[in-house]
């Protein structure tokens, strides 16, 4: 069938998408380390996700053949296609679990009013008890005595008997802690730290072995290393086409950098926190703040021998990160799981209660 200039050339782009396509598929093994541009073009995935949808759309509203191009290139990396976006139609809600785990960021509960909305904190516990789930890891959870915040009182009056944190590195601070802390109604037998840098500074993951009718269960409540982005760096990524060209080159090197620092730190995280899981003789449930989407370098990481319940259960893109109104869709937050525990569902929560949004699965124990 032959085309028209116009579609010639629309056909060569269509190539040069499709080979980006093919490369970001493979790009989420680029090390940061020793690869960190390959590790930016990671990133990209979606953009040419999305524009090989185009293609294909394209190409089939002009009745030609040539849309089978893009359609077999998406086909061939579904695996990440898998990982982006979850089409399960049927209502997951489980009634015979065995267990219900809840991962959260909740951002210091709001402490430094990032909302501009009051009483978050009354609204995120309020949250908790309409959901009820026996275990849960927060990430830049805070509580303090001077400030009569009592945050650790409150979820024990919601029934959380047992709770572990990492070790308090805040002792001259007004918040006497901040950082990981795991909530539970079972039991806790054991707990420490999973990977924390040398110079003692903040934790990015810390295990909780949890007895569940006489089994034991591995809890890694992690939040790996973030972008460290300020307040000017978010507002040049929300306003970018606001910038001259000059100031928009200088801030995006600024930008990619900080990217680039904050991606090598996670690969260090990621590969000590990996060893320890593959160490650990109990089933094992790894969740948190990953600070990455799941095209990239981390995720990959864990979920080589874990499974991911938002693949068999979620709906959508799963975006569980609103820090970024420019770039929607970010899922940061995630639940992976040992193969032997069956997850039987898997739900996105409510937004508006921090800059992420709060991961819930429920799971069945091995028989």
């Amino acid at each position: 069938m032959r085309l028209s200039w116009i579609s010639k050339i629309f056909f060569f782009l269509n190539i040069l998408v499709g080979t980006a396509l093919v490369i970001t598929n493979f790009s989420s093994k680029f090390e940061p380390v020793s690869n960190p541009y390959g590790y930016l073009f990671s990133l990209t995935y979606p953009i040419f996700l999305v524009l090989n949808i185009g293609f294909v759309l394209h190409w089939m509203y002009q009745k030609k053949i040539h849309f089978l191009f893009s359609l077999i290139l998406i086909l061939f990396g579904y695996s990440n296609v898998s990982k982006l976006v979850a089409f399960n139609w049927k209502d997951n809600i489980a009634t015979t679990a065995d267990f219900k785990i809840m991962t959260f960021n909740v951002r210091l509960l709001n402490q430094y009013h990032s909302l501009n909305e009051e009483n978050i904190d009354n609204q995120i516990f309020e949250y908790i008890e309409s959901e009820n789930p026996d275990i849960i890891a927060f990430q830049e959870f805070v509580d303090s005595k001077v400030l009569d915040l009592n945050y650790v009182k409150r979820m024990k009056s919601l029934g959380y008997k047992y709770t572990q944190r990492e070790p308090n590195q805040r002792k001259k601070s007004k918040l006497n802690f901040f950082g990981l802390q795991t909530f539970s109604k079972f039991k806790i037998k054991k707990s420490g730290l999973a990977y924390r840098f040398a110079d003692k500074s903040k934790a990015r993951s810390y295990y909780t072995d949890i007895e569940i009718q006489s089994q034991i269960v591995r809890v890694y409540n992690t939040h790996l290393n973030s972008l460290g982005f300020i307040s000017e760096d978010y507002q040049f990524v929300e306003n970018i086409t606001q910038n001259s060209e000059t100031e928009a080159i200088e801030k995006s090197k600024n930008i990619l950098n900080k990217v680039i620092r904050a991606a090598r730190k996670r690969q260090t995280e990621v590969e000590e926190i990996a060893k320890h899981i593959a160490a650990c003789p109990y089933p094992v449930i790894v969740l948190g703040d990953f600070n990455e989407p799941p095209y990239s370098f981390a995720y990959p990481r864990f979920a080589t021998d874990l499974e991911d319940p938002f693949q068999k259960f979620g709906f959508g893109v799963g975006t569980t990160f609103d820090g970024i109104s420019t770039l929607p869709g970010l899922r940061l937050d995630y639940i992976l799981h040992s193969p032997e525990l069956k997850a039987i569902s898997y739900k996105t929560g409510q937004k508006n209660l921090s800059d992420h949004r709060p991961v819930c699965s429920q799971f069945m124990l091995p028989q």
